[in-house]
């Protein structure tokens, strides 16, 4: 199959491309969105723990407006500019050549194995609430997740759209009666105690890194461009629904359960579905805690989406084998790749939670630094732009957008490693971080390169 890179319809030169039917549209795109990005509340919970109830819900606002609005305006720019399949990885290769191109991948590898760990193991851990399971049977639990969700993807992409509607109206139907409930507490909102917190850096580095987290993956979808009906004007426009319904996903409960509350000690997995038969009774606390369940499996479904194209489009760059490339002509889906994920996937099951998110933003916004340097190069280079979306406010409003995300990001690991935490998690992220440079050397001989490729 030939490996040039896709052209701008996504329907060249091997590139996935379904027929229109098949496609994304506005309604499907921002529930899949919503899932990656969120999928409700739930894995706020520790945040609350870590970082103290007013902290958490001082960060529930400043990440929004500082990382995801930014964020969302880079991918909504650079897919209107450049609706590839593959995405955030062309945008860099454009911008900054082939191993910036690398780097970019091989850094949203390594966030994805971390970050795709971390939901089987949620899902198991609220399917537990629903029903009794043995240590063995939740690793069970988490591997069906895995294998269920990339059978769904290797369906293809509109099933998987139709599916997140549904799924986002289940999870997201139990924070809604919650609210509802809980709608006299937000009318007479109380403020909750802060709490003493012994390390207050520390507790400051660990609730940014798990806020943006739940806030992080708004460019993620720009991987499937080539599967988005119209992309250059539906993608702008699901950023722009998504966002104030993802912030208002966590606000609302928060602020629900938090009101008047004098301790954060039992804030953990699964807070959300106790507090919910304090204030409702057993029927909403099962309710919320199989949408807990679900939600863990939505999110990793739809991730599964563009996390399974990454291997397809490294493959046809050159840096993996030809296999890869392989495409299941009659659902247009790359299922060598979801298979390969899967399997990956299956082995990471047993892993824990806070370590990884620290690893994960790690990672992530060293790659959301490098697609913010090329939204600079990209405006220098191809500054014609009629009729497509760009960030309005000129240079100083570009250079908001691209600097204001990376700034916290530094501030997390900052203040992290300066009070005494995070010090393995930093020096393990500086350390595979660092191992891009010899990946993309020993790839590029084993395989070809793009050079070859094309």
């Amino acid at each position: 199959m030939n490996a040039a890179p896709p052209t701008a319809s996504g329907a060249a030169n091997g590139a996935i491309a379904p027929p229109p039917a098949r496609r994304l549209g506005v309604l499907a795109l921002v529930a899949l969105t919503y899932l990656v990005v969120s999928g409700g509340a739930y894995g706020i919970e520790d945040a609350v723990r870590i970082a103290g109830p007013r902290l958490t819900l001082l960060l529930c606002v400043v990440v929004p407006l500082a990382v995801s609005l930014p964020t969302a305006l880079m991918a909504a720019e650079l897919t209107a500019l450049m609706p590839l399949e593959g995405g955030f990885y062309f945008w860099v290769k454009a911008a900054l050549g082939p191993f910036g191109g690398f780097v970019e991948a091989w850094l949203t590898i390594l966030y994805t194995a971390v970050d795709m760990a971390i939901y089987p193991v949620l899902f198991s851990s609220y399917l537990g609430f629903v029903m009794p399971l043995t240590p063995p049977e939740r690793i069970a639990a988490g591997m069906a997740l895995v294998w269920l969700a990339g059978a769904l993807n290797a369906m293809g992409v509109k099933p998987v759209g139709e599916a997140s509607i549904a799924l986002t109206a289940a999870l997201l139907a139990p924070f809604a009666v919650l609210v509802a409930v809980g709608a006299p507490r937000l009318v007479h909102w109380h403020p909750p105690a802060n709490g003493h917190l012994s390390h207050p850096w520390a507790a400051l580095g660990g609730g940014l890194a798990i806020v943006i987290w739940n806030y992080s993956g708004w460019e993620n979808l720009s991987v499937v461009a080539g599967e988005i009906d119209r992309p250059r004007r539906t993608y702008p426009r699901a950023m722009m629904i998504a966002l104030p319904l993802v912030a208002l996903g966590y606000l609302l409960p928060l602020a629900v359960c938090l009101s008047g509350s004098s301790s954060a000690a039992a804030w953990r997995t699964g807070f959300f579905a106790a507090e919910g038969g304090r204030l409702a009774g057993p029927a909403l606390e099962l309710a919320l805690a199989a949408g807990g369940a679900i939600s863990a499996f939505s999110i990793f479904a739809a991730a599964m989406l563009w996390v399974s194209r990454m291997p397809y489009v490294l493959a046809r760059e050159g840096y993996l084998p030809a296999g890869l490339r392989r495409v299941w002509e009659a659902r247009a889906t790359p299922v060598r790749s979801i298979v390969a994920c899967c399997v990956v996937f299956s082995l990471l099951v047993p892993l824990g939670f806070v370590a990884l998110v620290t690893l994960d933003v790690f990672f992530y916004m060293g790659a959301l630094a490098l697609e913010m340097m090329a939204l600079l190069k990209m405006r220098r280079l191809r500054p014609e732009r009629d009729g497509l979306f760009t960030i309005a406010g000129g240079r100083p409003g570009l250079l908001a957008v691209a600097i204001t995300p990376i700034v916290l990001w530094l501030a997390t690991f900052g203040v992290g490693f300066s009070s005494g935490e995070g010090h393995i998690e930093f020096l393990l992220g500086v350390v595979l971080t660092a191992a891009g440079g010899p990946a993309y050397l020993i790839l590029r001989r084993r395989y070809g390169g793009p050079a070859n490729a094309r």
